[in-house]
């Protein structure tokens, strides 16, 4: 009778450690899920203008003296008929959301944008966000990045010539941190419910043979 109430308690408690090890090892990977990247506010940091990359073609100019508030880009105007460009590029350093406001002012002679159009370059790609039919103007902008993309700005000029453009690029939000390693839970709960499991299985055995 001893042995039989001894073997009914503890097939109850191995039972339950059966059903709790599942949740915890569960528990573990949710809580990595968890640490997803946060998004790092202004030019500072590892967004700090001297970890951007600058690409000036003719005579533009890329000003970071009023970092970390704003960057002002500042397009070609060299009286040559041919292309130019100021672009301001990083590359992500997590997944996530860039968000950014702009401010854009033109003295070209057609007074508008449509001869030094403004917008974000990513991977390569460039996204014009300036309207070719007005002059001075601003707005907001937003896209998404993964890990290793190379992003950012780009004020542009068709023909270097009739007046300039600026573009000043403030409250920018850009992720910051590493991928969350959501496959791979942590070596102490593993270890914790591995041990758990095999001492069950041992335990069992020896009641059985008992028995």
């Amino acid at each position: 009778m001893l042995l039989q109430s001894f073997s009914k308690k503890f097939l109850k408690a191995s039972s339950l450690a059966s059903f709790v090890a599942p949740i915890a090892l569960g528990g573990a990977v949710m809580g990595f899920a968890a640490n997803s990247a946060q998004a790092a506010t202004d030019f500072a940091g590892i967004y700090a203008p001297a970890n951007w990359t600058q690409l000036i073609v003719s005579n533009g100019s890329i000003d970071t003296t009023n970092a970390p508030a704003s960057v002002t880009l500042i397009g070609a105007d060299n009286n040559a008929p041919n292309a130019g460009q100021s672009d301001f590029t990083i590359a992500a350093p997590s997944a996530g959301q860039v968000t950014f406001n702009w401010n854009y002012t033109t003295v070209d002679s057609s007074g508008t944008a449509e001869f030094d159009p403004f917008g974000y370059i990513l991977n390569g790609i460039f996204t014009k966000l300036t309207n070719d039919t007005i002059g001075n103007q601003s707005g907001t902008g937003s896209f998404s990045v993964v890990f290793g993309d190379t992003f950012g700005f780009s004020q542009r000029t068709d023909d270097s010539d009739f007046g300039g453009s600026q573009t000043i690029i403030g409250n920018f939000n850009g992720p910051v941190g590493g991928p969350s390693p959501v496959s791979v839970p942590a070596p102490l709960p593993l270890f914790g419910v591995g041990a758990s499991l095999v001492w069950s299985r041992r335990l069992r055995k020896r009641v059985a043979t008992a028995s």
